[in-house]
């Protein structure tokens, strides 16, 4: 019963943050670009604009439905159903955004969607995982991944070019898996002092508030990506990555056990490459 409450608050979590990157989109194409203009000048304009403050809340909304679903379920469980929320991003962006996608870009973005379809039925021979995590194998993945998130958004940042939106929705992608981590990890720590704090012991713990500032380091990052490239790149960038780190760690450092049988276990390796291969082709060409 717990986890299924995960799955539905799940699949409620990405339809809102899928739909509130919608509603962002939208109104970024009239806003100033972030980095090109007077800091406070560039504050006042997002914050005038109603349509982005409410798909704001409409996003963070969708965060804490994805934060308690962590809680509930295991990563390796919310994760693919996380990434299944880019396929109606994509509807949006072509139909309403009127985005168009070229051949190679389709089959990054089928690649991943078909990744993430996979990843989701090797679950069902998932066994069930513990409340505990491998303190040395966590943190090694915690600060590579921190490394080549900075590398990443440097090589955007400083150095300009096509490539800048895709290196960017690469780099949101592994903050947002960073994120996930330290949810999980949050929630870790009020399992494990839960007779002494209960609920309230979200407030003493240093990964929850790491989760925080990610959280929003992450949301201004997006913002520069989704004004420098299109949504229906972006956000398959964002989601790949997103999901498949919480889901690689979730199994090797939390203890989330792999699927049963040969044959799942070869479903979930090909899941996990095919993600990366979407990824990689949308990254190539970068702006068309």
């Amino acid at each position: 019963m717990r986890e299924a409450g995960g799955i539905i608050l799940a699949f409620i979590a990405t339809s809102l943050i899928n739909y509130a990157v919608f509603m962002q989109k939208r109104e970024l194409d009239h806003l100033p670009r972030i980095g090109k203009g007077p800091l406070r000048e560039t504050v006042r304009a997002f914050l005038d604009c109603r349509p982005w403050v409410e798909a704001q809340i409409l996003q963070t909304a969708g965060t804490w439905a994805s934060n308690f679903a962590i809680g509930l379920a295991p990563l390796s469980v919310v994760q693919p159903i996380n990434a299944s929320g880019v396929a109606l991003l994509a509807i949006l962006a072509v139909t309403k955004l009127k985005e168009k996608a070229s051949a190679l870009d389709w089959v990054g973005i089928g690649s991943i969607l078909l990744g993430v379809l996979l990843l989701g039925v090797t679950l069902v021979k998932t066994p069930q995982a513990s409340e505990s995590y491998h303190p040395v194998v966590l943190w090694f993945f915690v600060f590579l991944i921190s490394a080549v998130c900075v590398s990443t958004l440097a090589a955007a940042l400083f150095r300009k070019g096509e490539r800048t939106s895709s290196f960017l929705g690469i780099g949101v992608g592994l903050m947002v898996g960073l994120t996930d981590i330290f949810t999980k990890m949050a929630w870790v720590d009020i399992h494990n002092r839960w007779y002494e704090y209960r609920i309230a012991g979200f407030i003493f713990s240093s990964h929850f508030w790491m989760a925080i500032f990610l959280a929003v380091a992450a949301m201004v990052f997006n913002q520069i990506a989704l004004q420098r490239g299109k949504a229906i790149i972006v956000v398959a960038l964002v989601t790949g990555f997103g999901n498949l780190i919480p889901t690689v760690v979730g199994i090797l450092a939390f203890g989330e056990p792999l699927p049963t049988g040969a044959l799942m276990i070869f479903l979930r390796l090909l899941s996990v490459l095919l993600i990366i291969g979407g990824a990689v082709l949308l990254s190539m060409k970068g702006e068309r």
